[in-house]
């Protein structure tokens, strides 16, 4: 499908100013995402600060954080988001095989159990929007702010799919820098 929105070519002095808040591709250009968020300069700025938020002040471990995105992408059927987290789930310590299993529920893969408990808390999350018992039990070792955090980054990034999903956003030809 073609993009329905084709993203911002051209930028505006505001809409710059947001893209350079942003990451970048590898090639330096804006993400697809963000240059097509841009079209709304003041709410593109918001996304991104949520996002930026988990990337660099979350108490979420990267590798943790990025099993997670990635398994929510799976679960709203995201290949955007799979294809570009998958490049920053390798930099944050996923080995290819884990990323694999995280996007094919499937899988054979024996995870450990905090893995898998993360897994179940994604599942739960966006097949039913609440948390058993069970799962939230098996997150125990995670303090407060983890939790909250991991509820949260789950729902931005199934929003974040979804936008990507109705907007036919296409995937960048050159990868996220990281």
């Amino acid at each position: 499908m073609p993009p329905r929105i084709e993203p911002v070519a051209t930028p505006d002095e505001e809409q710059r100013a947001v893209l350079a808040t942003t990451l970048p591709r590898a090639d330096g250009a804006p993400l697809n995402v963000f240059a097509t968020l841009a079209h709304v300069p003041r709410l593109a700025r918001r996304v991104s600060a949520l996002g930026g938020y988990f990337a660099v002040h979350a108490a979420i471990a990267p590798r943790d954080r990025e099993l997670v995105v990635l398994r929510t992408a799976l679960r709203v059927g995201s290949d955007y988001e799979i294809a570009h987290h998958r490049v920053i789930g390798a930099v944050a310590g996923l080995s290819e095989e884990e990323m694999d299993a995280a996007v094919d529920p499937d899988a054979a893969y024996a995870w450990a159990p905090a893995d898998a408990a993360l897994l179940a808390l994604t599942d739960e999350l966006c097949a039913t929007h609440h948390v058993s018992d069970a799962t939230w039990t098996a997150l125990a070792d995670r303090d407060d702010a983890e939790r909250i955090e991991l509820l949260i980054l789950v729902g931005t990034d199934a929003l974040l799919g979804n936008v990507l999903n109705g907007l036919g956003v296409e995937t960048d030809s050159s990868p996220p820098a990281t």
